[in-house]
């Protein structure tokens, strides 16, 4: 039977209140952009411990809106130690919060989904579903309208396995994504459930992919060109994958694309380690490689345009350099796994370092399809530095404080009209910026 077990809602989150002097954390950049802290959330505690300053928070995701899949709602889901949580932006209110009973569960990335669900006597209605995956290799499936996990399935071959990504397709809403630490990317149809009783979850498989680059550390899907690109241990590599063949042909096996990254001397010799990817359009990238301090975005169109038919019948790996259209300057941290974030579209990057600041880069040219290239070495177009915290319950605690440059964002992500900022951190910390008023006010109109 599916795992429906609820949430238990009377457990308090710790709210940080920013004080009052914002001046070293709100920042405008050239262009007038700003924002500032609103709410700082301790919500993924272990034990109930309002002090927790230890668990980790890796993933954040702004809920799509049903009805319009370009937006956003004021909703964000969080994931990180055992438990997961939904947080409205607007107020800073948990929610939900799950909590899966094995303590050594590390819920590492989450996706969402709208289906259009049919209840047994009522008519179907679109709705969010959300999935999470992490340390232990089970992909959950979740109901947060109704504060349900109504299914669970492990989708890697051992417990020691982790599930480190996870995206949906962008026409077919059930078909999910998976990249794994034993350097698989899978491709399963979930299925149709049925309110209430959450008959008709059937994962099957319909697709395996083994590019051989190592551990998978992050999948994206970009959209109607259907590309899949997956950053690596060992680089990053795509596929074209055709629908219909997926569907038709149970021996398919897309082509494998490396794109080859930017050399850089840390990278010794070797393919870079690509942590981190986003899209910021259909035919522009943006990824980032540990150690090169810089955050690329290229233009996808043009480089897999250079590929001609004949090396797609040699087999094997077809390498190609990406078509470079901006370096942006990021942190020198010898830190991995900090995760960009960029609504599709829009052209805001945002991206988090290991000492407490949000980079964000301001290129709304980028969020569209067609992009010059820029010059070299952009600067960010602004910094969200680590506010100072009204923390009552770790001063009561009289646990050390982690100091603000130790910090580290391990994921940020962007409301569609990039009213809100939203941060997950290293010390157990959801943060959230809202674009001041005079700004916000002429972002929402954007569609």
């Amino acid at each position: 039977m599916p795992d429906k077990r609820k949430d238990s809602s009377t457990e308090k989150s710790a709210t940080k209140r920013p004080k009052a002097d914002h001046s070293n954390s709100e920042s405008t950049g050239e262009d007038g952009i700003s924002y500032e802290p609103v709410h700082f959330i301790r919500s993924h505690s272990k034990n109930n411990d309002p002090a927790d300053i230890k668990t980790q928070i890796w993933e954040v995701v702004f809920e799509p809106d049903p009805n319009y899949p370009n937006k956003t709602t004021s909703l964000v889901a969080t994931c990180g130690g055992n438990s997961i949580c939904i947080i409205d932006v607007s107020t800073g209110t948990v929610l939900m919060k799950y909590r899966h009973k094995e303590l050594k569960e590390d819920f590492y990335t989450l996706a969402w989904t709208t289906l259009e669900l049919k209840g047994e006597k009522s008519e179907s209605e679109k709705t969010n579903i959300l999935v999470s995956g992490g340390i232990r290799g089970e992909i959950r499936m979740f109901h947060p309208q109704y504060k349900v996990c109504f299914h669970e399935w492990r989708p890697v071959e051992k417990k020691t396995h982790a599930v480190n990504s996870l995206v949906f397709h962008s026409e077919h809403p059930t078909w999910l994504f998976c990249g794994s630490n034993d350097g698989v990317v899978s491709l399963w149809d979930i299925g149709k459930p049925t309110i209430p009783s959450y008959d008709g979850v059937c994962p099957k498989q319909l697709l395996k992919l083994f590019p051989d680059y190592g551990d998978v550390y992050n999948i994206v899907w970009t959209g109607r060109n259907r590309y899949l690109l997956a950053g690596t241990a060992a680089g990053l590599v795509g596929w074209k994958i055709e629908d219909d063949q997926v569907i038709d042909n149970k021996d398919y096996k897309p082509q494998v694309i490396d794109f080859l990254m930017p050399e850089n001397d840390r990278d010794n010799g070797e393919n870079p380690i690509v942590d981190s990817l986003a899209v910021a359009s259909e035919n522009t990238i943006v990824s980032k490689c540990a150690l090169h301090g810089l955050i690329y975005v290229w233009d996808l169109k043009s480089t897999v345009k250079k590929i001609v038919d004949v090396e797609k019948k040699a087999g094997g790996v077809i390498e190609k350099d990406v078509t470079m259209l901006a370096n942006l300057r990021w942190s020198d941290t010898d830190n991995f796994y900090m995760n960009l974030g960029c609504h599709k579209g829009k052209g805001l990057i945002c991206c988090g370092d290991d000492k407490g600041t949000v980079w964000i880069y301001n290129l709304p040219q980028f969020g569209k399809d067609s992009s010059p290239a820029l010059k070299s070495g952009v600067e960010p177009t602004t910094l969200l530095t680590w506010p100072e915290l009204q923390d009552d319950q770790l001063e009561n605690s009289k646990k050390v404080p982690i100091d603000r440059h130790s910090i580290i964002i391990d994921k940020v992500a962007a409301s569609y009209d990039n009213s809100y900022i939203v941060a997950v951190t290293s010390n157990n910390m959801v943060c959230i910026w809202k674009k001041a008023e005079d700004e916000s006010s002429n972002g929402s109109n954007d569609n």
